[in-house]
């Protein structure tokens, strides 16, 4: 009876790095050992995208004092260097969350909008004009440009790239 004394050994850190590993035992050639192939691939956790700011997140209202709070708030260094690589890294973590609740998906903003204005000024039509009516289609019209002046800085942006 033979036993298998070949193996392969790895750490936590190797298999957190790569979760996707599998060791196959391959047919003795010319060794008294079996060669093993060993298979991994890195997870999708793995792909950092890169941070990109955009143009349009200049346009909100919330802009500003965001960067002002999220610059104001005390780092751990003394070094003038360190203490800027951390404000940015903390800025760089306050816009992509300030991104996803603020402007979502600009996409979805701009379609939905427009179907509000669509849905206003139908109703304006059907059931004539009043101060309520003509408040919310200038609202709407406010909003929809706003979202449309949104998306044309992420266009010109995402053209430029």
């Amino acid at each position: 009876m033979a036993a298998l004394r070949d193996r392969v050994l790895v750490n936590d850190d190797f298999l957190d790095l790569w979760q996707t590993t599998s060791a196959t035992v391959l047919p003795r050639v010319s060794s008294d050992h079996l060669p093993i192939l060993l298979r991994f691939q890195a997870t999708a956790a793995q792909v950092v995208m890169p941070f990109r700011f955009k143009q349009m997140w200049t346009t909100h209202s919330s802009f500003l004092p965001m960067v002002a709070t999220s610059w104001s708030l005390t780092v751990t260094t003394s070094n003038p260097i360190q203490r800027v690589t951390q404000k940015l890294k903390q800025l760089k973590v306050t816009f992509k969350a300030w991104n996803r609740d603020t402007f979502h998906n600009v996409y979805v903003v701009m379609e939905e909008a427009s179907e509000a204005l669509n849905a206003i000024q139908a109703e304006t039509t059907l059931l004539g004009n009043n101060d309520d009516r003509l408040m919310t289609e200038v609202e709407c019209n406010i909003r929809l440009n706003t979202v449309l002046a949104q998306h044309q800085a992420l266009s010109t942006q995402h053209n430029r790239l």
